[in-house]
């Protein structure tokens, strides 16, 4: 089981397709502007996609699930998981029994990013592995594509919103290569955008006074789903 817990750097120092030095650099990166580390040690040249996630399929014993497998996810789960939620997070729902939530992912061995899914969605997160860039493909074939343009525009305004379960953290950082104060980025933050920072914002509020724990939060949820 210590072994299925690693994180990604330390399974792709072992396997020795990166070194110490590359992976303080990924982490700086990712630090600095975001992203998913794999994404940065891909974009930095430092490991290809294919040698990656063969590195997972043997560390956590998953196998990677093609393109063309790939299923439509239903209306109920599209509801559920919108666009921008989906490629922040890197992933692809595919079913949802009431519970559980099954989703194509890059990079099962980050736990902090599932629990952040699952306390977002208020549901399990069951992850299966697929290259990050069928990922895309799939969200941009999927997803209503007259509505990928405005969507994109939305996301270079919109905040960062970051949820963690563990530590009851929340940011709200503007992204430094845009404005902030035009109008027209006012215009384009979505309602969903607006309600997922309050809501977020709220919780943790009521977490630090403890008011409730987030235990308790997750277990009303599934209770309410149940």
């Amino acid at each position: 089981m210590a072994a299925i817990r690693k994180k990604l750097g330390e399974l792709l120092m072992e396997a020795g397709l990166i070194d110490e030095m590359q992976l303080k650099s990924a982490l700086s990166h990712q630090k600095e502007w975001g992203g998913r580390l794999g994404a940065v040690l891909i974009r930095k040249g430092f490991v290809k996609e294919t040698a990656m996630i063969s590195v997972i399929e043997k560390q956590m014993g998953m196998s990677c699930m093609p393109l063309e497998k790939f299923e439509k996810p239903s209306a109920e789960v599209m509801r559920l998981v919108k666009e921008d939620i989906a490629r922040k997070f890197g992933i692809l729902p595919q079913k949802f029994d009431g519970r559980t939530l099954i989703a194509a992912t890059s990079d099962p061995t980050d736990l902090k990013v599932l629990d952040d899914l699952g306390f977002l969605l208020g549901v399990r997160i069951k992850p299966v592995l697929a290259l990050e860039s069928d990922i895309l493909t799939a969200l941009d074939h999927f997803y209503d594509p007259m509505t990928a343009s405005s969507t994109l525009a939305r996301k270079e305004h919109a905040p960062d919103m970051t949820f963690s379960p563990g530590g009851a953290h929340f940011e709200l950082m503007p992204d430094n290569n845009t404005p902030l104060e035009s109008d027209h980025a006012k215009q384009d933050l979505s309602t969903d955008d607006i309600e997922h920072a309050v809501i977020a914002s709220i919780v943790e509020l009521l977490v630090e006074k403890g008011i409730f724990t987030r235990e308790e939060l997750a277990e009303r949820i599934n209770f309410r789903k149940g």
